[in-house]
């Protein structure tokens, strides 16, 4: 079964929420992604909103107590639409030569705020989980943070190395602009891979950078 990473907007200051964890909440899964995270989702997020917390799970007979630590981004969704505007000129420069990412990121804003809902996060444990322990997931995340929001850190020659550790993205995938994606002959199978790891795919709500089925 593949890993998968979700978009999630919800109406509770909370990561990793859930109807069964947290009474009353609303939810909404607004985009996912399989093995990856993508790459404009980490661009809502700074380091500073990386919060942690306690799952437990019951494993065994016996009913015993497993509690994982996760970590997991969380923001106001106003703040994150604020945020990318700042962020993406940094994620385009991480992969020069392959386009502008203004189209997406209107797009990304339009879905946001479509959810009604104040909170964005993403539910990454299934990723996490590749990671030997959670601090290393934490660590990595928090640097790719850093760099979207502007830290150069020594020895970080190429940020599109450090990114294809969370989002690992076709090395001749292009940006292009949504409309010509779906319409030009010349799409080729990587660019749509690329779309899917710079936004995701739906998950409960249609996404307006995925074609119009006729």
């Amino acid at each position: 079964m593949a890993r998968t990473a979700f978009l999630l907007a919800c109406d509770q200051e909370t990561i990793y929420p859930s109807p069964e964890a947290d009474e009353g909440i609303t939810l909404k899964a607004l985009a996912v992604d399989e093995e990856n995270i993508p790459l404009m989702w980490l661009c809502l997020f700074g380091p500073e909103q990386l919060y942690q917390a306690e799952m437990v799970e019951a494993e065994g007979e016996d009913g015993e107590e497993i509690v994982t630590q996760l970590t997991a981004p969380l923001a106001r969704v106003e703040d994150a639409i604020a945020r990318l505007e700042k962020t993406v000129p940094r994620l385009e420069a991480a992969y020069p030569g392959r386009g502008s990412l203004s189209n997406h990121r209107d797009l990304l804003i339009q879905v946001l705020r479509a959810s009604g809902l104040p909170y964005v996060t993403i539910d990454a444990a299934d990723i996490s989980d590749v990671f030997e322990t959670d601090e290393d997931f934490a660590d990595l995340l928090a640097v790719c943070l850093d760099y979207l929001n502007g830290v150069d850190h020594d020895g970080l020659d190429e940020p599109s190395e450090l990114l294809s550790t969370l989002c690992d993205l076709p090395e001749d995938g292009r940006f292009l602009p949504i409309p010509e994606l779906h319409s030009s002959p010349d799409t080729t199978e990587a660019d749509l891979i690329t779309l899917c790891r710079l936004l995701g795919t739906e998950a409960e709500v249609p996404l307006p950078w995925e074609p119009v089925e006729n």
